[in-house]
C-alpha cells in the first residue's frame, strides 16, 4: 500500500534544506500547462525509461499531482534506467543526456523533493532497486549528480552504504564532500567515525563543523575520538571538540570539559563552561576539584563561577557552600585563597553526602 506524501516530514524537511542551500532559482508556476494525454502511467514509464522525454514529463507531473497510478508504475516497472533517469532529472534538469522543456510545476525545488521521495522505502520504487541505482551513481562524472545520490543515500539511512559514503569524503567536489559528511551523520554508523575525524584534519571551517555535528549525531561511539581532538593545537578544532561533547553529555565528556575551563583560547573556555551547564549537579565535583589544585586563573574564576552559580540558583541547597566561594574568587586576593576554600566546600559537600569523591 503507497503512503501518501507529507510535507511536513522530516525527510522533506532535509530534502527541502538541501535545495535551498544548493541555492535553485525560484520559477514562476504562470503560464499555460501543456495537454498530458490519457497514455497510462505504467505505459509512460516504460518509454520513459527507454529514454523518452514526452512520456518522461507526463509521468513526472502525474508525480507532482500525487496521482496514486504514476508512483504505482513507477514502483513496479523492473527497469533500473528509470531511477537513473530520475536522478539525472533531479540533478541536472535533463533526461538521459537531453535537456527538455518542461511545464513549470515540475521544475521547482519542491518538484524535486517530491521525485526525491521517490527513492525511500515505501514512498516509490523497491528499496533494493533505489539503493543499488544511487550506489551506482555515486560513481557519476558530474558532481551535481553524486551530490543527489549522496543526499538520498543519507536520507534513506542504510549501513550498507556507509564504505560508499566514506569514499566520498575524499571526492574532489567540495560540495560532494559535504553531502558524504551530512549522509554519514544522518546514517549514524560507529565505522564511519575514523574516517570523519581524518577528514576533519584537511577540512575548512563549514566542512569541518559539518564533521562535528555528525559526529554529534553518531552518538557516544563518536567520543573517544572527540576526546583524543579535544587537545588538538587548534583552538578552533577545541572549541569544535567542546561544542560536541556538551551537546552528547557523556559522562566520559566530563575531565575534557572541565579541563577546558582553563584552555589558552578564551572562546573554548567558555564553550566548555556552557556545556557543563548542561550536566548539572554531576559537573560540581569535578569543577571543585579543579580549583581546588591552585592553578587559578582570572578565565578559571570567570568561567568556574558562571557555572557554580548557575548550580545555586537551581539548588537552593548549595547555595551556603557555593556562593562564599563564588565571592572569595572574586576577591583580589584570589589567586591566592580560591583553592583552599574549593578545597574546603568541596570536603563539606562530600562528607554531608550532596557528592561523591572525585578523582580526575
Amino acid at each position: 500500500m503507497m503512503t501518501a506524501f507529507d510535507p511536513l516530514s522530516e525527510t522533506r524537511k532535509a530534502t527541502l534544506s538541501h535545495d535551498a542551500e544548493l541555492e535553485l532559482p525560484q520559477v514562476d508556476d504562470a503560464g499555460p500547462i501543456p495537454a498530458v494525454g490519457t497514455t497510462p502511467p505504467a505505459i509512460l514509464a516504460e518509454q520513459a525509461a527507454a529514454g523518452r522525454r514526452g512520456a518522461a514529463w507526463r509521468l513526472l507531473y502525474w508525480v507532482i499531482e500525487s496521482d496514486p497510478r504514476a508512483i504505482i508504475a513507477i514502483a513496479s516497472l523492473d527497469d533500473d534506467r528509470l531511477a537513473h533517469h530520475l536522478v539525472e532529472f533531479i540533478s541536472l534538469g535533463t533526461w538521459a543526456g537531453k535537456p527538455f522543456v518542461i511545464p513549470p510545476p515540475i521544475r521547482t525545488a519542491f518538484a524535486r523533493t517530491q521525485l526525491r521521495t521517490l527513492f525511500l522505502p515505501r514512498s516509490g520504487m523497491d528499496t533494493a532497486r533505489a539503493e543499488r541505482v544511487l550506489l551506482s551513481v555515486v560513481r557519476d562524472s558530474n558532481p551535481a549528480v553524486r551530490d543527489t545520490a549522496i543526499h538520498i543515500l543519507g536520507i534513506i539511512g542504510n549501513r550498507t552504504a556507509t564504505p560508499v559514503l566514506i569514499k566520498a569524503l575524499e571526492d574532489p567536489a567540495a560540495r560532494v564532500r559535504m553531502q558524504a559528511a551530512k549522509a554519514l551523520g544522518r546514517v549514524g554508523d560507529p565505522t564511519a567515525v575514523p574516517a570523519l575525524i581524518a577528514a576533519l584534519h584537511s577540512a575548512d571551517e563549514q566542512m569541518g563543523s559539518t564533521i562535528f555535528s555528525s559526529l554529534v549525531k553518531i552518538g557516544p561511539a563518536a567520543v573517544p575520538a572527540i576526546l583524543n581532538e579535544s587537545t588538538s593545537s587548534s583552538a578552533w578544532v577545541r572549541w569544535q571538540c567542546m561544542r560536541a561533547l556538551s551537546e552528547g553529555k557523556d559522562n566520559r565528556a566530563l575531565p575534557a570539559l572541565v579541563n577546558a575551563l582553563r584552555d589558552p583560547d578564551y572562546s573554548v573556555a567558555w564553550m566548555a563552561a556552557k556545556g557543563l551547564k548542561g550536566f548539572g549537579k554531576r559537573s560540581l565535583g569535578p569543577v571543585l576539584h579543579l580549583l581546588s589544585r591552585g592553578q587559578t586563573s582570572m578565565w578559571l574564576v570567570q568561567t568556574s563561577s558562571f557555572i557554580l552559580s548557575n548550580l545555586y540558583r537551581l539548588d537552593p541547597k548549595l547555595k551556603p557552600y557555593l556562593e562564599p566561594l563564588v565571592q572569595e574568587m572574586r576577591r583580589v586576593s584570589y589567586q591566592t585563597t580560591t583553592a583552599i576554600v574549593a578545597q574546603k566546600v568541596l570536603s563539606q559537600l562530600i562528607a554531608e553526602g550532596f557528592i561523591q569523591a572525585v578523582s580526575m
